[in-house]
């Protein structure tokens, strides 16, 4: 017996009205990538598709692989009923211009948006911090360009803050970084196939990161701010305590440190942090919650740890001299601050300490264990947008539990 899904196309189109995936598909075709894309560019060219099959979603979930809307996982099929649930969470209309997504430019309305994020597989109430996060990285200052099409293996780092972060449960206790999840790996994995659907960021077509990384999959985050020593990072940007925010940064990877503050400015200061000094980047540190309380006990504060992070997050001269990136890199792109550290012996990772974002998170155990993002690209970039909830989000989430 034959049954029916209404979905929702979720590939970019232009402001001029061409799909990107026309595009994409000639460059798959020119480097010989259609045996994992054999259906690229070949679907209806509507808002809407209808697909008839015995069983829909394995047709729909194939289907959608064998032309690229996938990240090689499987996916909900974002039928016009589970869309439509998650637009109802934005007051905004569906048409509504979030903007385009480099480097293909296509545009980014809330309901392409929407579809990616039903793909992904998040419920509904996750969709204003999607929204959000793709406000942020449509921002210039975050040169999605640069992230779309770089041999570097980046991904946007997604950092959630304020009362919608424990609401949603997006995790920033055990874990913090995946698996298992809900919240952190769909709203992650939504920002994904939204640069790869509306943006065009195909692997080896568009995206040249020669080797990737599981960022690319999925890297969103909550801080652990209910029972950390110090302001949340919403609160020290300059939002208010009942606000939510997302921060958005370009993070290469994750390194773990287990130690003291010794121990992650070690790795701070090292060959990882050489494109952060290149482009006098912003990176961020998740500190364990143990070492962040026990600083705390001693009188730091977070500014404290920045600025200890950077004194002693230092590279000598002579390993950046040695370094491929010196190599390649005209004397002059350097910054002055990095030409003039480097006759001493050693050169700051940073520029300033407050180029060291500090979020408290992770397990609530007797270990120091923390992660370091690099990062990568200009100009320096930390993005943050408020997360605008429905006027009863606390109450439609009550209903829903």
């Amino acid at each position: 017996m034959t049954a029916a899904l209404w979905v929702v196309v979720p590939a970019g189109v232009r402001a001029s009205g061409e799909w990107i995936d026309d595009t994409l598909a000639e460059r798959a075709r020119e480097k010989g990538l259609l045996a994992r894309t054999p259906l690229a560019g070949q679907f209806p060219r509507q808002r809407v598709e209808v697909v008839r099959h015995a069983d829909p979603d394995a047709a729909v979930a194939d289907l959608f692989s064998r032309r690229g809307w996938t990240d090689g996982l499987p996916i909900v099929p974002p039928t016009l009923a589970r869309v439509d649930a998650a637009l109802a969470w934005s007051a905004r209309p569906r048409e509504e211009l979030l903007g385009e997504i480099a480097p293909l430019g296509g545009v980014a309305t809330l309901e392409k948006v929407a579809a990616n994020s039903v793909m992904a597989g998040c419920r509904p109430e996750y969709f204003p911090v999607v929204v959000a996060a793709i406000e942020a990285i449509v921002d210039p200052a975050f040169n999605l360009r640069g992230v779309q099409t770089t041999d570097e293996n980046v991904a946007p780092l997604l950092i959630v803050n304020g009362p919608v972060a424990p609401a949603l449960g997006i995790n920033a206790e055990w874990g913090a970084l995946g698996p298992g999840w809900r919240a952190n790996a769909t709203i992650g994995r939504a920002i994904r196939l939204v640069l790869n659907n509306i943006g065009g960021g195909w692997p080896g077509a568009v995206s040249f990161a020669g080797l990737g990384q599981p960022g690319r999959y999925t890297l969103c985050v909550a801080e652990r701010a209910h029972d950390s020593p110090w302001p949340a990072l919403h609160i020290e940007l300059g939002y208010r305590p009942e606000q939510s925010t997302v921060t958005v940064l370009r993070a290469e990877s994750a390194i773990n440190v287990t130690g003291g503050l010794d121990e992650l400015a070690s790795v701070i200061g090292s060959a990882a942090s050489l494109f952060a000094m290149l482009h006098e980047g912003k990176v961020a540190a998740l500190l364990a919650p143990f070492v962040a309380r026990k600083l705390a006990r001693e009188g730091w504060d977070k500014a404290d740890v920045k600025r200890y992070l950077h004194a002693r997050g230092r590279l000598a001269t002579e390993t950046w001299r040695r370094s491929w990136i010196h190599s390649v890199v005209r004397a002059t792109e350097w910054p002055a601050w990095v030409t003039q550290a480097a006759r001493s012996q050693e050169i700051p990772a940073l520029r300033d300490p407050e180029d060291i974002t500090v979020v408290v998170a992770g397990a609530d155990l007797e270990v120091p264990q923390h992660a370091y993002f690099p990062s990568w690209g200009h100009p320096p970039c930390r993005v943050t947008r408020e997360i605008l909830m429905p006027d009863d989000w606390a109450e439609r989430l009550s209903e829903r539990d």
